[in-house]
């Protein structure tokens, strides 16, 4: 079986699909890795570790050719033309695509794999490219925000005087947000953080932050807000408006890792403000590490879509969108 890698370094994206950790597992299993050049440039590993990890670096047509294709994202439109019957693409897909494009890749017979509907059981989480790029993203997003903090974040009790922790306050719970109400506990600040869900308050508590269903009355003290209120394929909601952002404190951080969950206001330059989708590409090694983890467990598990391979299987049938010219998902 011939593993193409190719490179999704457009439109921002930093990470790879494929490490040189995975490849030399694929290349053990006695497969062949065809790494488009460059392909893991931005995520700091070279084409000659690939080489050494025993892949063969190849141009963007030939890694085209491969019977297994990885990808970060969705395939781009003028690829759609090197498809053929009986090859898969794997990435994670999302929104990508409108309908004509869909029938398009239909009509291709090529298997078309999206990731990102990976049902959260617990048989699936070492294939979770949700779970483990968001994780991600809710920890770079809390250094970052303590990094553009002009002020101490912990408790510090000096002769000169005592400086108050700094006050966080996060907003969804989900693997994102939890991830960065932990880390910005572990670094000194009070944290509080809300959801509507009623039900994540003793995960809130189990990274030692203090829970609330009402966020608004906590704006005025929070000098670093992160809000990750997203349901992935889905718009966001917007939560905190021009208003809102007004309440904000003196040279407060306010990160939007949904892009779209606070509209910011122009009456406010002393804030700091930063909105990103896709803020684990900002750690893109530590993020292509584990996504490319995440491949290779979901390729192992389905033994390489071998003739053993269980098509009918229930995470299989949740992630497969097409195969053999037919329909079986569709893009969230």
């Amino acid at each position: 079986m011939n593993i193409g890698v190719l490179n999704d370094s457009f439109d921002g994206e930093t990470r790879v699909s494929a490490t040189p950790q995975t490849v030399q597992k694929y290349v053990k299993a006695g497969h062949k890795v065809l790494c488009e050049t460059l392909c893991g440039s931005k995520a700091g590993f070279s084409d000659l570790l690939y080489q050494k990890a025993g892949a063969h670096i190849k141009d963007r047509g030939e890694v085209l050719t491969s019977d297994i294709i990885l990808s970060v994202g969705a395939p781009a439109e003028q690829d759609f033309s090197a498809f053929r019957k009986n090859q898969w693409f794997i990435g994670n897909l999302g929104l990508s695509f409108a309908q004509a494009q869909l029938k398009e890749l239909v009509q291709s017979d090529i298997g078309l794999i999206d990731l990102s509907k990976m049902p959260r059981i617990s048989r699936a989480q070492s294939m979770d490219v949700l779970s483990s790029q968001s994780a991600l993203a809710g920890y770079k997003a809390a250094l970052f925000a303590i990094d553009c903090l002009n002020k101490s974040v912990p408790l510090l009790m000096t002769a000169a005087g005592t400086l108050p922790p700094a006050q966080a306050l996060v907003v969804g719970a989900g693997v994102a947000g939890l991830q960065a109400a932990s880390s910005l506990k572990r670094m000194g600040a009070n944290v509080i953080a809300s959801d509507i869900r009623q039900e994540t308050m003793s995960e809130v508590q189990s990274v030692g932050a203090k829970f609330t269903q009402n966020f608004f009355e906590e704006l005025p003290t929070s000098d670093i807000l992160i809000t990750c209120a997203f349901s992935y394929g889905k718009k966001a909601p917007l939560l905190i408006d021009k208003a809102h952002f007004n309440l904000l404190p003196f040279g407060a951080v306010a990160i939007d890792l949904s892009g779209a969950n606070i509209e910011k206001s122009d009456d406010r330059p002393d804030i700091f403000f930063a909105q990103d989708r896709f803020f684990e590409r900002k750690i893109a090694q530590s993020a292509s590490f584990l996504f490319a983890n995440n491949v290779y467990h979901f390729l192992s598990a389905f033994d390489f879509f071998s003739e053993h391979a269980d098509f009918e299987d229930e995470l299989f049938s949740a992630v497969c969108i097409c195969f053999g010219g037919f329909l079986r998902g569709k893009i969230r």
